[in-house]
């Protein structure tokens, strides 16, 4: 056994317990991601759905994901910035342009808006998928719910806005 006083045999130990510190940390925590998009109610769950019905202009929020992905490590312990991916769908048979995607982030903790972002699509084709990124997240005060909301804006002659925006739910778990 070494003297406490020698460099050499403290050094790692102050090291290894720093590593099991990091890694118990960054074990006894998780990021859920929950869709709080509110669904449209059936109105008789016995009768077939409607055809859907061929619209000339209509744009959809798809899905949304993170680059890199979301986790506790790299949210709290590095505090690396996190790009918010949108993937857009023209759904109508008509090219758009022009196409304006807004995000927002918020939290219940703090009533003060965290995040507003826009960015635009110059052209997007009927059928055709476009990822939008968001890449000025920066660095994320820590919050253990996030409250995130997506939307794209209608087009002219767009009527059907249920598919224009996605709502989700970040929470932040840390297990003891």
């Amino acid at each position: 056994m070494r003297v406490p006083g020698n460099d050499r045999s403290v050094f790692p130990w102050v090291i290894g317990v720093f590593v099991l510190t990091l890694s118990t940390l960054t074990g006894c925590a998780e990021v859920k991601v929950v869709d709080a998009t509110p669904i449209a109610v059936t109105p008789d769950l016995f009768t077939s759905p409607p055809q859907p019905e061929v619209k000339e202009h209509n744009l959809a929020v798809v899905t949304v994901d993170f680059d890199p992905p979301l986790n506790y490590q790299q949210l709290i312990l590095r505090h690396r910035g996190v790009s918010l991916l949108v993937a857009i769908e023209n759904t109508g048979t008509s090219t758009e342009r022009d196409v304006t995607v807004r995000a927002e982030l918020t939290t219940p903790q703090d009533p003060t808006l965290i995040f507003t972002q826009g960015a635009s699509i110059a052209s997007i084709a009927p059928g055709e998928i476009q990822v939008v990124r968001f890449s000025r997240f920066g660095e994320i005060l820590y919050y253990r719910t996030f409250h995130l909301e997506v939307a794209v804006d209608p087009v002219a002659g767009e009527n059907e806005l249920d598919d224009n925006r996605k709502a989700f739910d970040i929470q932040i778990n840390e297990e003891e």
